[in-house]
Protein backbone atom coordinates (compact mmCIF):
# COMPACT_ATOMS: atom_id res chain seq x y z
CA UNK A 1 0.00 0.00 0.00
CA UNK A 2 1.05 3.60 -0.56
CA UNK A 3 2.21 5.37 2.60
CA UNK A 4 3.14 9.04 2.45
CA UNK A 5 2.05 12.35 3.94
CA UNK A 6 -0.85 12.78 1.52
CA UNK A 7 -2.31 9.31 2.21
CA UNK A 8 -1.99 9.16 6.00
CA UNK A 9 -5.79 9.24 6.42
CA UNK A 10 -6.15 5.99 4.47
CA UNK A 11 -3.18 4.48 6.31
CA UNK A 12 -4.61 5.15 9.78
CA UNK A 13 -8.05 3.95 8.70
CA UNK A 14 -6.45 0.73 7.45
CA UNK A 15 -4.63 0.28 10.77
CA UNK A 16 -7.89 0.69 12.66
CA UNK A 17 -9.55 -1.94 10.47
CA UNK A 18 -6.62 -4.39 10.92
CA UNK A 19 -5.58 -4.08 7.27
CA UNK A 20 -2.17 -2.47 7.84
CA UNK A 21 -0.21 -3.86 10.81
CA UNK A 22 2.61 -1.47 9.96
CA UNK A 23 4.41 1.23 11.91
CA UNK A 24 6.08 4.24 10.30
CA UNK A 25 8.94 6.26 11.75
CA UNK A 26 11.14 9.04 10.49
CA UNK A 27 14.87 8.48 10.76
CA UNK A 28 17.49 11.15 11.35
CA UNK A 29 17.48 12.06 7.65
CA UNK A 30 13.72 12.61 7.64
CA UNK A 31 13.01 9.50 5.56
CA UNK A 32 9.95 7.43 6.52
CA UNK A 33 10.85 3.88 7.54
CA UNK A 34 8.22 1.15 7.28
CA UNK A 35 8.34 -1.64 9.84
CA UNK A 36 6.06 -4.42 11.05
CA UNK A 37 4.07 -3.59 14.17
CA UNK A 38 3.84 -6.66 16.42
CA UNK A 39 1.00 -5.13 18.43
CA UNK A 40 -1.13 -4.38 15.38
CA UNK A 41 -0.31 -7.79 13.86
CA UNK A 42 -1.72 -9.48 16.97
CA UNK A 43 -4.68 -7.10 16.83
CA UNK A 44 -5.35 -7.98 13.19
CA UNK A 45 -5.23 -11.75 13.80
CA UNK A 46 -7.39 -11.53 16.93
CA UNK A 47 -9.99 -9.27 15.31
CA UNK A 48 -10.20 -11.50 12.25
CA UNK A 49 -10.66 -14.70 14.25
CA UNK A 50 -13.24 -13.20 16.64
CA UNK A 51 -15.33 -11.70 13.84
CA UNK A 52 -15.28 -14.93 11.81
CA UNK A 53 -16.39 -17.03 14.78
CA UNK A 54 -19.15 -14.60 15.71
CA UNK A 55 -20.38 -14.38 12.11
CA UNK A 56 -20.90 -18.13 11.81
CA UNK A 57 -22.35 -18.33 15.32
CA UNK A 58 -24.93 -15.78 14.25
CA UNK A 59 -25.62 -17.68 11.05
CA UNK A 60 -26.25 -20.91 12.99
CA UNK A 61 -28.40 -19.06 15.53
CA UNK A 62 -30.65 -17.70 12.80
CA UNK A 63 -30.83 -21.06 10.99
CA UNK A 64 -31.88 -22.89 14.18
CA UNK A 65 -34.44 -20.28 15.26
CA UNK A 66 -38.14 -21.13 15.24
CA UNK A 67 -38.78 -18.17 12.98
CA UNK A 68 -35.57 -17.35 11.07
CA UNK A 69 -34.80 -13.80 10.08
CA UNK A 70 -33.21 -14.33 6.66
CA UNK A 71 -33.30 -18.11 6.19
CA UNK A 72 -36.98 -18.87 5.59
CA UNK A 73 -36.50 -21.28 2.68
CA UNK A 74 -33.83 -23.64 1.44
CA UNK A 75 -32.81 -21.20 -1.30
CA UNK A 76 -32.68 -18.33 1.21
CA UNK A 77 -30.43 -20.40 3.47
CA UNK A 78 -27.99 -21.04 0.63
CA UNK A 79 -27.99 -17.40 -0.48
CA UNK A 80 -27.58 -16.07 3.08
CA UNK A 81 -24.74 -18.50 3.83
CA UNK A 82 -23.07 -17.46 0.58
CA UNK A 83 -23.56 -13.79 1.47
CA UNK A 84 -21.89 -14.19 4.86
CA UNK A 85 -19.13 -16.45 3.54
CA UNK A 86 -17.95 -14.10 0.80
CA UNK A 87 -17.79 -11.20 3.28
CA UNK A 88 -15.79 -13.36 5.69
CA UNK A 89 -13.40 -14.56 2.97
CA UNK A 90 -12.90 -11.07 1.54
CA UNK A 91 -12.20 -9.55 4.96
CA UNK A 92 -9.86 -12.35 6.02
CA UNK A 93 -8.02 -12.15 2.69
CA UNK A 94 -7.59 -8.39 3.14
CA UNK A 95 -6.28 -8.85 6.69
CA UNK A 96 -3.97 -11.66 5.58
CA UNK A 97 -2.54 -9.65 2.69
CA UNK A 98 -1.97 -6.74 5.07
CA UNK A 99 -0.01 -8.97 7.47
CA UNK A 100 2.26 -10.28 4.69
CA UNK A 101 2.59 -6.96 2.85
CA UNK A 102 5.26 -5.30 5.00
CA UNK A 103 8.27 -6.10 2.82
CA UNK A 104 6.49 -5.44 -0.54
CA UNK A 105 5.05 -2.19 0.86
CA UNK A 106 8.55 -1.11 1.87
CA UNK A 107 9.87 -1.66 -1.66
CA UNK A 108 6.78 -0.09 -3.24
CA UNK A 109 7.03 3.08 -1.17
CA UNK A 110 10.77 3.35 -1.73
CA UNK A 111 10.19 3.40 -5.47
CA UNK A 112 7.29 5.88 -5.14
CA UNK A 113 9.37 8.24 -3.00
CA UNK A 114 12.15 8.24 -5.58
CA UNK A 115 9.64 8.98 -8.31
CA UNK A 116 8.04 11.83 -6.33
CA UNK A 117 11.48 13.31 -5.68
CA UNK A 118 12.24 13.13 -9.40
CA UNK A 119 9.06 14.82 -10.62
CA UNK A 120 8.47 17.07 -7.62
CA UNK A 121 7.71 20.10 -9.83
CA UNK A 122 4.74 18.27 -11.38
CA UNK A 123 3.24 17.19 -8.03
CA UNK A 124 0.33 18.73 -6.13
CA UNK A 125 0.47 17.19 -2.65
CA UNK A 126 -2.30 19.41 -1.25
CA UNK A 127 -4.76 18.17 -3.86
CA UNK A 128 -3.60 14.59 -3.31
CA UNK A 129 -4.24 14.93 0.43
CA UNK A 130 -7.77 16.26 -0.14
CA UNK A 131 -8.55 13.47 -2.62
CA UNK A 132 -7.34 10.83 -0.18
CA UNK A 133 -9.43 12.20 2.68
CA UNK A 134 -12.54 12.29 0.51
CA UNK A 135 -11.88 8.71 -0.54
CA UNK A 136 -11.51 7.63 3.09
CA UNK A 137 -14.62 9.41 4.35
CA UNK A 138 -17.31 9.03 1.69
CA UNK A 139 -17.37 5.21 1.18
CA UNK A 140 -17.24 4.57 4.94
CA UNK A 141 -20.03 7.10 5.58
CA UNK A 142 -22.24 5.60 2.87
CA UNK A 143 -21.59 2.08 4.19
CA UNK A 144 -22.32 3.07 7.77
CA UNK A 145 -25.55 4.84 6.84
CA UNK A 146 -26.72 1.89 4.75
CA UNK A 147 -25.89 -0.66 7.47
CA UNK A 148 -27.79 1.44 10.03
CA UNK A 149 -30.77 1.66 7.67
CA UNK A 150 -30.67 -2.09 7.05
CA UNK A 151 -30.64 -2.90 10.78
CA UNK A 152 -33.49 -0.42 11.38
CA UNK A 153 -35.51 -2.08 8.59
CA UNK A 154 -35.12 -5.52 10.16
CA UNK A 155 -36.06 -4.24 13.62
CA UNK A 156 -39.10 -2.44 12.20
CA UNK A 157 -40.29 -5.61 10.45
CA UNK A 158 -40.00 -7.54 13.71
CA UNK A 159 -42.05 -4.94 15.55
CA UNK A 160 -44.91 -4.78 13.02
CA UNK A 161 -45.03 -8.51 12.28
CA UNK A 162 -45.92 -10.79 15.23
CA UNK A 163 -44.79 -13.89 13.34
CA UNK A 164 -41.30 -12.56 12.76
CA UNK A 165 -38.22 -13.60 14.73
CA UNK A 166 -36.88 -11.75 17.78
CA UNK A 167 -34.37 -8.91 17.85
CA UNK A 168 -31.73 -11.41 19.00
CA UNK A 169 -31.49 -12.62 15.40
CA UNK A 170 -30.65 -9.08 14.30
CA UNK A 171 -28.01 -8.68 17.02
CA UNK A 172 -26.27 -11.86 15.91
CA UNK A 173 -25.80 -10.34 12.46
CA UNK A 174 -23.92 -7.31 13.86
CA UNK A 175 -20.45 -9.01 13.54
CA UNK A 176 -21.33 -9.67 9.91
CA UNK A 177 -22.06 -5.96 9.42
CA UNK A 178 -18.81 -5.03 11.17
CA UNK A 179 -16.83 -7.15 8.73
CA UNK A 180 -18.38 -5.04 5.99
CA UNK A 181 -16.38 -2.07 7.30
CA UNK A 182 -13.19 -4.13 7.03
CA UNK A 183 -14.05 -5.07 3.46
CA UNK A 184 -14.89 -1.49 2.49
CA UNK A 185 -11.64 -0.38 4.14
CA UNK A 186 -9.71 -2.71 1.85
CA UNK A 187 -11.52 -1.21 -1.15
CA UNK A 188 -10.36 2.23 -0.05
CA UNK A 189 -6.77 1.03 0.52
CA UNK A 190 -6.66 -0.63 -2.90
CA UNK A 191 -8.27 2.28 -4.76
CA UNK A 192 -5.99 4.84 -3.10
CA UNK A 193 -2.82 3.02 -4.19
CA UNK A 194 -4.11 2.40 -7.72
CA UNK A 195 -5.11 6.05 -8.08
CA UNK A 196 -1.68 7.08 -6.80
CA UNK A 197 0.03 4.96 -9.45
CA UNK A 198 -2.21 6.37 -12.18
CA UNK A 199 -1.48 9.89 -10.96
CA UNK A 200 2.25 9.29 -11.30
CA UNK A 201 1.89 7.88 -14.82
CA UNK A 202 -0.05 11.03 -15.70
CA UNK A 203 2.67 13.26 -14.28
CA UNK A 204 5.35 11.40 -16.19
CA UNK A 205 3.37 11.86 -19.40
CA UNK A 206 2.98 15.56 -18.63
CA UNK A 207 6.75 15.81 -18.15
CA UNK A 208 7.39 14.15 -21.51
CA UNK A 209 4.97 16.46 -23.31
CA UNK A 210 6.28 19.57 -21.62
CA UNK A 211 9.93 18.79 -22.27
CA UNK A 212 9.91 17.23 -25.73
CA UNK A 213 6.67 18.26 -27.48
CA UNK A 214 6.42 21.90 -26.41
CA UNK A 215 6.93 24.36 -29.25
CA UNK A 216 9.00 26.86 -27.28
CA UNK A 217 10.93 26.05 -24.11
CA UNK A 218 12.99 28.59 -22.19
CA UNK A 219 16.31 27.39 -20.85
CA UNK A 220 15.17 28.30 -17.31
CA UNK A 221 12.27 25.84 -17.56
CA UNK A 222 14.55 23.14 -18.94
CA UNK A 223 16.94 23.66 -16.05
CA UNK A 224 14.14 23.64 -13.44
CA UNK A 225 12.73 20.38 -14.76
CA UNK A 226 16.07 18.65 -15.12
CA UNK A 227 17.15 19.80 -11.68
CA UNK A 228 14.22 17.84 -10.19
CA UNK A 229 15.29 14.61 -11.87
CA UNK A 230 17.42 12.32 -9.71
CA UNK A 231 19.93 10.40 -11.80
CA UNK A 232 21.81 7.37 -10.56
CA UNK A 233 25.08 8.28 -8.79
CA UNK A 234 27.47 7.34 -11.55
CA UNK A 235 25.76 9.78 -13.92
CA UNK A 236 24.96 12.56 -11.47
CA UNK A 237 28.15 14.53 -12.17
CA UNK A 238 27.58 14.70 -15.91
CA UNK A 239 24.02 15.94 -15.32
CA UNK A 240 25.13 18.76 -13.02
CA UNK A 241 27.80 19.74 -15.52
CA UNK A 242 25.11 19.99 -18.19
CA UNK A 243 22.91 22.08 -15.87
CA UNK A 244 25.79 24.47 -15.25
CA UNK A 245 26.30 24.80 -18.95
CA UNK A 246 22.64 25.69 -19.33
CA UNK A 247 23.26 28.77 -17.16
CA UNK A 248 25.92 30.14 -19.47
CA UNK A 249 25.03 32.64 -22.15
CA UNK A 250 26.57 30.64 -24.98
CA UNK A 251 25.41 27.04 -24.72
CA UNK A 252 26.74 24.60 -27.30
CA UNK A 253 24.04 22.74 -29.15
CA UNK A 254 25.36 19.30 -28.20
CA UNK A 255 25.36 20.27 -24.49
CA UNK A 256 21.59 20.75 -24.42
CA UNK A 257 21.12 17.57 -26.45
CA UNK A 258 23.15 15.45 -24.03
CA UNK A 259 21.28 16.91 -21.08
CA UNK A 260 17.94 16.08 -22.66
CA UNK A 261 19.21 12.55 -23.30
CA UNK A 262 19.95 12.20 -19.60
CA UNK A 263 16.48 13.53 -18.80
CA UNK A 264 14.81 11.08 -21.18
CA UNK A 265 16.85 8.21 -19.76
CA UNK A 266 15.76 9.14 -16.26
CA UNK A 267 12.10 9.29 -17.32
CA UNK A 268 12.44 5.83 -18.86
CA UNK A 269 13.86 4.53 -15.59
CA UNK A 270 10.98 6.10 -13.68
CA UNK A 271 8.45 4.51 -16.01
CA UNK A 272 10.07 1.13 -15.56
CA UNK A 273 10.01 1.61 -11.78
CA UNK A 274 6.29 2.43 -11.90
CA UNK A 275 5.68 -0.74 -13.91
CA UNK A 276 7.43 -2.76 -11.21
CA UNK A 277 5.29 -0.99 -8.58
CA UNK A 278 2.17 -2.22 -10.38
CA UNK A 279 3.56 -5.77 -10.40
CA UNK A 280 4.43 -5.61 -6.70
CA UNK A 281 1.02 -4.21 -5.82
CA UNK A 282 -0.88 -6.79 -7.90
CA UNK A 283 1.07 -9.76 -6.55
CA UNK A 284 0.81 -8.58 -2.93
CA UNK A 285 -2.94 -8.00 -2.87
CA UNK A 286 -3.95 -10.37 -5.68
CA UNK A 287 -5.76 -12.95 -3.57
CA UNK A 288 -7.72 -10.26 -1.70
CA UNK A 289 -8.71 -8.55 -4.96
CA UNK A 290 -9.87 -11.88 -6.37
CA UNK A 291 -12.05 -12.43 -3.28
CA UNK A 292 -13.40 -8.89 -3.63
CA UNK A 293 -14.37 -9.43 -7.27
CA UNK A 294 -16.06 -12.72 -6.40
CA UNK A 295 -17.85 -11.05 -3.50
CA UNK A 296 -19.14 -8.27 -5.76
CA UNK A 297 -20.45 -10.86 -8.19
CA UNK A 298 -22.16 -12.99 -5.54
CA UNK A 299 -23.46 -10.03 -3.56
CA UNK A 300 -25.07 -8.49 -6.60
CA UNK A 301 -26.73 -11.83 -7.37
CA UNK A 302 -27.86 -12.37 -3.77
CA UNK A 303 -29.10 -8.80 -3.29
CA UNK A 304 -31.03 -8.84 -6.54
CA UNK A 305 -32.56 -12.16 -5.44
CA UNK A 306 -33.66 -10.72 -2.08
CA UNK A 307 -35.05 -7.67 -3.92
CA UNK A 308 -37.10 -10.02 -6.10
CA UNK A 309 -38.51 -11.71 -2.98
CA UNK A 310 -39.25 -8.32 -1.39
CA UNK A 311 -41.16 -7.16 -4.45
CA UNK A 312 -43.38 -10.26 -4.18
CA UNK A 313 -44.35 -9.22 -0.63
CA UNK A 314 -46.13 -5.83 -0.56
CA UNK A 315 -45.69 -5.51 3.24
CA UNK A 316 -41.91 -4.99 3.16
CA UNK A 317 -41.47 -1.85 1.06
CA UNK A 318 -38.73 -0.52 3.37
CA UNK A 319 -36.83 -3.77 2.97
CA UNK A 320 -37.13 -3.51 -0.80
CA UNK A 321 -35.65 0.00 -0.77
CA UNK A 322 -32.85 -1.33 1.42
CA UNK A 323 -31.99 -3.96 -1.17
CA UNK A 324 -31.92 -1.33 -3.89
CA UNK A 325 -29.44 0.70 -1.83
CA UNK A 326 -27.33 -2.41 -1.22
CA UNK A 327 -27.16 -2.97 -4.98
CA UNK A 328 -25.85 0.57 -5.43
CA UNK A 329 -23.25 -0.04 -2.70
CA UNK A 330 -22.03 -3.24 -4.35
CA UNK A 331 -21.78 -1.43 -7.69
CA UNK A 332 -19.76 1.30 -5.94
CA UNK A 333 -17.49 -1.37 -4.45
CA UNK A 334 -16.92 -2.89 -7.87
CA UNK A 335 -16.13 0.49 -9.40
CA UNK A 336 -13.69 1.28 -6.57
CA UNK A 337 -11.65 -1.72 -7.67
CA UNK A 338 -12.02 -1.54 -11.44
CA UNK A 339 -11.98 2.19 -12.29
CA UNK A 340 -8.69 3.21 -10.58
CA UNK A 341 -6.91 0.25 -12.19
CA UNK A 342 -8.43 1.00 -15.58
CA UNK A 343 -7.49 4.69 -15.44
CA UNK A 344 -3.93 3.91 -14.33
CA UNK A 345 -3.56 1.40 -17.17
CA UNK A 346 -4.83 3.97 -19.68
CA UNK A 347 -2.29 6.52 -18.46
CA UNK A 348 0.52 3.98 -18.82
CA UNK A 349 -0.61 3.21 -22.37
CA UNK A 350 -0.52 6.90 -23.28
CA UNK A 351 3.23 6.97 -22.68
CA UNK A 352 3.99 4.88 -25.76
CA UNK A 353 1.85 7.21 -27.88
CA UNK A 354 3.74 10.23 -26.56
CA UNK A 355 7.11 8.56 -27.19
CA UNK A 356 6.06 7.69 -30.75
CA UNK A 357 5.10 11.31 -31.33
CA UNK A 358 8.44 12.44 -29.91
CA UNK A 359 10.24 10.02 -32.22
CA UNK A 360 8.34 11.42 -35.17
CA UNK A 361 9.13 15.05 -34.35
CA UNK A 362 12.66 14.74 -32.97
CA UNK A 363 15.51 14.62 -35.47
CA UNK A 364 18.47 15.25 -33.19
CA UNK A 365 20.89 12.32 -33.64
CA UNK A 366 21.80 12.32 -29.96
CA UNK A 367 18.13 11.78 -28.98
CA UNK A 368 17.06 9.28 -31.64
CA UNK A 369 18.83 6.28 -30.10
CA UNK A 370 17.55 7.02 -26.56
CA UNK A 371 13.98 7.47 -27.79
CA UNK A 372 14.22 4.13 -29.61
CA UNK A 373 15.38 2.41 -26.39
CA UNK A 374 12.51 3.97 -24.44
CA UNK A 375 10.04 2.83 -27.10
CA UNK A 376 11.38 -0.73 -27.01
CA UNK A 377 11.11 -0.72 -23.21
CA UNK A 378 7.45 0.34 -23.43
CA UNK A 379 6.74 -2.54 -25.83
CA UNK A 380 8.19 -5.07 -23.38
CA UNK A 381 6.72 -3.73 -20.12
CA UNK A 382 3.02 -4.58 -19.88
CA UNK A 383 1.48 -2.45 -17.15
CA UNK A 384 -1.66 -4.33 -16.10
CA UNK A 385 -3.37 -4.85 -12.76
CA UNK A 386 -4.45 -8.44 -12.23
CA UNK A 387 -5.95 -10.71 -9.61
CA UNK A 388 -3.32 -13.46 -9.20
CA UNK A 389 -2.91 -13.43 -12.97
CA UNK A 390 -6.34 -15.02 -13.41
CA UNK A 391 -8.01 -11.90 -14.78
CA UNK A 392 -6.98 -8.40 -15.72
CA UNK A 393 -8.69 -5.63 -13.81
CA UNK A 394 -10.13 -3.21 -16.34
CA UNK A 395 -13.54 -2.26 -17.69
CA UNK A 396 -13.77 -5.43 -19.74
CA UNK A 397 -14.41 -7.34 -16.52
CA UNK A 398 -17.60 -5.34 -15.95
CA UNK A 399 -19.32 -6.85 -18.98
CA UNK A 400 -18.28 -10.36 -17.96
CA UNK A 401 -19.63 -9.85 -14.44
CA UNK A 402 -22.89 -8.38 -15.75
CA UNK A 403 -23.63 -11.41 -17.89
CA UNK A 404 -22.73 -13.77 -15.02
CA UNK A 405 -25.01 -11.87 -12.61
CA UNK A 406 -27.96 -12.12 -15.00
CA UNK A 407 -27.38 -15.86 -15.53
CA UNK A 408 -27.13 -16.78 -11.84
CA UNK A 409 -30.09 -14.57 -10.92
CA UNK A 410 -32.32 -16.38 -13.38
CA UNK A 411 -31.19 -19.73 -11.93
CA UNK A 412 -31.98 -18.60 -8.36
CA UNK A 413 -35.43 -17.35 -9.36
CA UNK A 414 -36.17 -20.68 -11.03
CA UNK A 415 -35.15 -22.54 -7.86
CA UNK A 416 -37.35 -20.23 -5.79
CA UNK A 417 -40.36 -20.91 -7.99
CA UNK A 418 -39.70 -24.66 -7.89
CA UNK A 419 -39.54 -24.67 -4.04
CA UNK A 420 -42.60 -22.48 -3.72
Amino acid sequence: MEINESSLSVFYLSKLLALAPISIQQNAKGVIEIKRSIMFSIYAIALGLIMVILCYEGLLFDANSKVPLRMNSSTSRVVTAMDVTVVVFSSVAGIGCGIFSVTPSRELNLRLRKFDASLHSFSNFKRDRITTRIMAIIPMTISGALIAFDIWTWVLQIEISPNMSSTANVKWYIPFYLLYFVMIGFHILFANTAIGLGRRFRRLNAMLKCQYLSESKPYSLVRAQINNIKIIPDKAMSLHESIDRLNTESLPKDGLGKTRVMLLRSLAENHESLGKCVQIFSSTFGIAVLCILVSCLLHLVATAYFLFLALLNPNVTGYAWGQVLWIFLHILRLLLVVEPCHMATLESKKTIQIVCEIERKMHEPVLVEEIKKFWQQLLVIDVEFSALGLCRINRNILTALSSAIATYLVILIQFQKASG
